[in-house]
C-alpha cells in the first residue's frame, strides 16, 4: 500500500467478486482498473484539490477520481473504461491507512505488490487527468 498523503491511500488489490463490491462503494473510497499506482494517485490528488476548490464535476470523490482517470466528463464512460472489474485493480481510500486496511478485509480483497509505470506512460496519464480541469 502506498500512502500518498495521510488521508489518501492507494493499494493494488485482487478483486474476485466485483458484482458484490459495487453496491458497497461509497464516496470515501473507489476501486479502479489501472496500469500503475502513480496515475491513480495523481488523479486522486486532483480530485481532492477539485473538491477543496469547489471545481469538482462529480458529487463524490470516487466519482471525480473516475472522471479524472478517463479525462472525460461522462461518468458512465469513465466507469466503463476505469471501473472495478474482477482481477487486479487499485483501491483508493480517501482516509487514513487504518481505514484502508479495514476496507481490504471488509471487502474480501487480497493486497498485491504495487507496481509503477514508465515515465512516458505517466506523462500521458497525467495530462489526461489534468485535462478535466479545463473541460
Amino acid at each position: 500500500m502506498k500512502e500518498v498523503t495521510s488521508n489518501l491511500q492507494v493499494a493494488k488489490v485482487l478483486v474476485k467478486n466485483s458484482e458484490e463490491i459495487i453496491p458497497k462503494i461509497r464516496g470515501d473510497f473507489q476501486i479502479v482498473r489501472a496500469e500503475c499506482w502513480e496515475e491513480v494517485a495523481f488523479a486522486a490528488l486532483l480530485s481532492l484539490r477539485a473538491f477543496e476548490r469547489g471545481t469538482n464535476h462529480a458529487r463524490t470523490l470516487g466519482g471525480e477520481l473516475l472522471l479524472r482517470l478517463s479525462g472525460k466528463l461522462q461518468i458512465k464512460d469513465a466507469i466503463a473504461e476505469w471501473g472495478i472489474r474482477d482481477g487486479e485493480n487499485y483501491l483508493v481510500v480517501f482516509g487514513d491507512r487504518e481505514r484502508a486496511r479495514n476496507l481490504i478485509m471488509e471487502l474480501g480483497l487480497e493486497e498485491l505488490p504495487v507496481n509503477g509505470c514508465e515515465k512516458e506512460k505517466l506523462k500521458t496519464s497525467f495530462e489526461k487527468a489534468a485535462l478535466v480541469e479545463v473541460l
